[in-house]
């Protein structure tokens, strides 16, 4: 193997497995294979190209000719297995993807000013255009040194981030990295002289930055809205529990006044009772204290655990399944005290009832139930809801659609999601056997 393979080898490589981790970083947990089928995938990719690259020079002399189009064809195929390999939206990968080969553009853009001026105004020689020399493949290391970490971080905290909201934005943004892409193209054409000058180092890092900029504004905007979108469900949610907590202090209210009612009269029923004992009518005796007992107040409908915010959540929605036939199974062990925030409670219970209720109004056979328990286990609070359902669910690359906005995801369960989150928790949602279960973990400690 001579000088000029090992070159071609090495620059490839540099040229393709940084971008190829970038890529996965954003999405390493959404593969739709194993990762050791994404690891060899990416291998085979690069052995492709090398092989490829090696054949058409020892063809082809004047590989320049022919560098484009192997460049695009091979773009392609590095998507279209990007997009094979991980189960997330197209736009979102599109965009990931030539997010990277905008930063990969920009070091090769770079590597070849260096390269032109350090073989010209250096080393005082004439400058032939080869690919993947060593000086080169050089520069594109020590332009990956000083970049890589900055752009590392950058996928790592906000691609990552992001990629997890929804919103109908992604439908076109992944069309700004491709026009930094088509630009980039235009201008890889630019003879040697024009490569070496100042003006093309200063339009290479303005555009790089500009479009960077461009990319992190509308990364930070999708992130706004969707904590916009979740702030608004979370309102809307607080609104209600303001409403129910005063129904339920009013409920809670009328049965200790109608409990005082009845312990002020048992005095008058246990009375009657010896009458009737003592006149030997034993039958009637019976009969009167099964009417006092079916008679007496309680105060189950109004208390379901020790904590009064989930009180009178529950107490709302027990009424409202009691109201349209839907059977309501409750385990419930929430403490009076917590380190969750009240608003964030009411949060996941009245997202995982109000979406198990909904589910149920729209059952036309079968069984409608809905199963809610929760209880706490050291450090952690578990919560658990089933509900059966009728309706198909719409999910879409693991994530469940919503039912009112079209091609959404829901909100609610995002909502929940982000609470879990909030708390170093997680929330898992699973739907199988007509069936759709919730499972959710919250840390009740710092």
């Amino acid at each position: 193997m001579n000088s000029n393979q090992l070159n071609i080898i090495l620059g490839i490589s540099l040229s393709l497995i940084p971008y190829f981790i970038l890529a996965y970083i954003p999405v390493w947990d959404q593969l739709r294979y194993s990762k050791r089928t994404a690891v060899l995938s990416g291998l085979a990719c690069i052995a492709a190209n090398i092989l490829s690259v090696s054949l058409i020079i020892a063809i082809f002399p004047d590989w320049d000719k022919v560098r484009v189009v192997h460049s695009l064809f091979f773009l392609l195929v590095y998507i279209v297995v990007f997009l094979i390999n991980v189960k997330a939206e197209a736009p979102k990968l599109l965009f990931i993807a030539l997010l990277v080969k905008s930063y990969a553009d920009f070091v090769v853009s770079m590597a070849k000013y260096l390269e032109v001026n350090f073989t010209v105004n250096w080393l005082n020689q004439v400058y032939i255009k080869t690919s993947y020399s060593f000086y080169f493949n050089l520069f594109q290391l020590l332009m990956l040194t000083c970049t890589y970490f900055l752009i590392w971080a950058f996928f790592r905290k906000k691609i990552t981030k992001v990629v997890q909201t929804n919103n109908k934005a992604w439908n076109y943004i992944w069309v700004v990295p491709l026009i930094y892409f088509i630009i980039y193209v235009a201008f890889s054409a630019m003879d040697t002289d024009l490569i070496q000058t100042w003006q093309f180092l200063l339009f290479n890092l303005v555009a790089f930055l500009g479009f960077y900029l461009i990319y992190f504004i509308v990364i930070e905007m999708l992130e706004q809205s969707e904590k916009n979108a979740i702030l608004s469900e979370n309102n809307r949610m607080m609104n209600q529990q303001l409403v129910l907590q005063k129904n339920y202090y009013q409920m809670f209210g009328e049965s200790i006044d109608n409990i005082r009612k009845s312990e002020h009269d048992l005095r008058h029923h246990l009375n009657h009772v010896k009458s009737l004992v003592e006149n030997d009518k034993r039958d009637k005796a019976q009969d009167y204290i099964g009417k006092i007992i079916d008679t007496q107040p309680s105060l189950n409908k109004v208390v379901f655990c020790h904590n009064d915010t989930i009180n009178a959540l529950v107490g709302y929605y027990a009424d409202l399944c009691q109201r349209e036939e839907i059977e309501l199974e409750l385990a419930l062990s929430v403490p009076e005290r917590l380190t969750i925030d009240d608003v964030d409670l009411c949060v996941i219970f009245g997202n995982l009832l109000e979406n198990a209720v909904e589910a149920s109004r729209k059952i036309t056979k079968g069984k409608k139930h809905i199963f809610v328990a929760s209880q706490t286990s050291g450090n952690k609070l578990l919560i658990t809801a089933d509900n059966t359902y009728e309706e198909a669910l719409r999910v879409k690359n693991g994530t469940y659609l919503s039912s009112k906005r079209k091609n959404a995801a829901g909100i609610g369960l995002a909502s929940i999601t982000a609470v879990a989150k909030k708390y170093g928790g997680q929330a898992f949602f699973k739907a199988e056997n007509q069936k759709f279960q919730a499972s959710i973990i919250l840390k009740t400690e710092a």
